[in-house]
């Protein structure tokens, strides 16, 4: 399984960002080859083992600055990624886009990010769309629930209002695939 290098900078860029202060430390408890990824300058548009470059990393993340809750420290980095990410380029995309059509572009996105993954929606309905991550070798909580945050920020953004979201299966407990149910009003 491999990341390409777009996620790796989103998650360094969030570290430092919000714990300015502990990037060292985190760095520091890094193996070495992912400090080396870390520290130096990130390639996006390459490949990446996702094991030492984005799940050690995260999980680092989830142990050193939320006390190993991977909810509250998948959901802050998703919610980041989409915020820089789509408050650039894709800015006026939001302002066109419906929901359900941004959902559907995101799960394009995502696979593209993640090789190999199977990631689409399954269901939409006016106020709801279900997610689905049907293929993603090694998938972490944390990466599950930075999904949901991506989501949820980028429904936000949508201008959804009282988003929120439902995980009714998880990929990494050995269900056979992750399905995340959105609403809002």
């Amino acid at each position: 399984m491999q990341v390409k290098g777009t996620g790796i900078k989103a998650t360094r860029d969030f570290v430092k960002e919000k714990f300015p202060k502990r990037f060292d430390e985190w760095i520091q408890s890094l193996p070495k080859e992912s400090q080396n990824l870390y520290t130096g300058t990130i390639d996006v548009g390459k490949w990446h083992d996702i094991n030492t470059s984005y799940y050690i990393p995260m999980e680092k993340i989830v142990e050193l600055f939320y006390n190993r809750n991977a909810q509250k420290a998948g959901e802050e980095m998703g919610r980041y990624s989409a915020e820089t990410t789509l408050k650039g380029v894709y800015k006026v995309f939001l302002l066109v886009a419906t929901p359900q059509y941004l959902m559907k572009r995101a799960t394009n996105m995502m696979q593209a990010f993640y090789n190999p993954s199977e990631i689409e929606v399954t269901e939409t309905s006016k106020k709801q769309v279900v997610f689905k991550i049907k293929s993603f070798r090694g998938i972490t909580k944390a990466t599950e629930y930075r999904f949901a945050g991506w989501c949820t920020r980028a429904l936000e953004l949508c201008n959804c209002k009282q988003v929120s979201y439902r995980i009714t299966s998880y990929l990494s407990m050995g269900q056979p695939f992750t399905a995340i149910e959105f609403n809002w009003e």
